[in-house]
């Protein structure tokens, strides 16, 4: 699954990758409308592929499929064309089946078509795979267990068999799992990386090593807490113009206080605590600038902060925001 940008006039966030999961998915029709969406098989997994079927809408008609994610962001599958029969068949792989990143939670298709209106609806549940237990000759352990955001945590790793490939991934605080590549183990059997932890998610972490040969598996878990980065510093202020905002809608974002013609930094701390550049600009005569930014459906639904640094003065301000869920 690739999570795509957000625009921010004049710049642009993004928010991202995983593996190991279990679909359950059932549908059901849309209200009162004639229109129908199921989905097949009703257990998929990574790389497999997916069957939306739907029926009852108007023959001949074009009707657009998307979907919507667990924190209700939103991305477009497909645009289709109805049959005869008011029907239409569309398989596919799925990019948050076969994709390095996937948060865990419900998952919800919508069809529309453009000419009748008539839309329906199928929703699936993504649950973590069961993952093998770790070995008891394996040993992997972790130099600081809780650190906040921007620290770096060391990992150390015995009892693989000497020079075997690793496998590494790791379990975000949704479950979501990255693929972190191989390491060759040493002559005693031993490996070790450094994990940084720069405006990633906050909350538990799980690292998993495992031998390709030997089978062995080691499993240490770390928690990553809020870094500095909601604080505001010196005398600067920001404002937003909506705490409320929707998603597919503008906002405006305004400075000041800051010194005249200094570089501002600005990036945004998402609802789960991750932070995105947003981009830098430059302060006016005033010490003041303002920027437009576009809330798009891909954008998680929560709160955000806004942060403005000062790069010569190092004030910072910060503008708080809840967006909700488009319509």
């Amino acid at each position: 699954m690739t999570i795509t940008h957000r625009v921010l006039y004049p710049f642009a966030i993004g928010f991202t990758g995983i593996l190991a999961i279990i679909i359950a998915i059932w549908s059901w029709p849309a209200g009162a409308q004639t229109a129908s969406l199921t989905v097949s098989p009703t257990v998929a997994r990574q790389n497999t592929m997916v069957t939306l079927s739907g029926s009852g809408f108007l023959p001949g008609e074009t009707a657009s499929i998307w979907i919507t994610y667990p924190d209700y962001t939103v991305y477009g599958v497909a645009v289709v064309t109805i049959d005869e029969q008011g029907r239409f068949s569309h398989p596919y792989v799925p990019d948050f089946l076969g994709a390095t990143f996937t948060p865990t939670g419900r998952y919800t298709y919508t069809a529309r078509g453009w000419q009748s209106g008539r839309e329906a609806y199928a929703s699936l549940e993504v649950d973590i795979a069961v993952a093998p237990g770790a070995s008891s000759t394996v040993q992997l352990t972790v130099d600081r267990a809780v650190q906040a955001q921007g620290a770096l945590f060391t990992v150390s790793g015995r009892g693989y068999r000497p020079g075997e490939q690793v496998a590494l991934w790791i379990r975000y605080p949704n479950n979501a799992v990255a693929d972190l590549g191989t390491q060759l183990a040493d002559g005693q059997g031993r490996i070790g990386l450094a994990i940084a932890s720069n405006g990633i998610p906050v909350g538990r972490y799980a690292l998993t090593a495992r031998g390709l040969q030997s089978n062995g598996n080691g499993i240490v878990d770390f928690e990553v807490l809020p870094g500095d980065t909601l604080r505001p510093r010196g005398t600067a202020e920001l404002t937003v113009e909506s705490v409320n905002p929707t998603q597919r809608s503008a906002l405006s974002v305004r400075g000041s206080g800051f010194l005249p013609g200094e570089v501002i930094t600005v990036w945004a701390t998402l609802p789960d605590y991750s932070t995105e550049w947003l981009g830098d600009v430059t302060a006016a005569d005033d010490g003041s600038f303002t920027a437009e930014l576009y809330l798009s459906e891909q954008d998680p639904a929560g709160r955000y902060a806004i942060s403005a640094y000062g790069n010569r003065s190092e004030r910072r301000a910060i503008a708080e925001y809840v967006l909700r869920p488009g319509r």
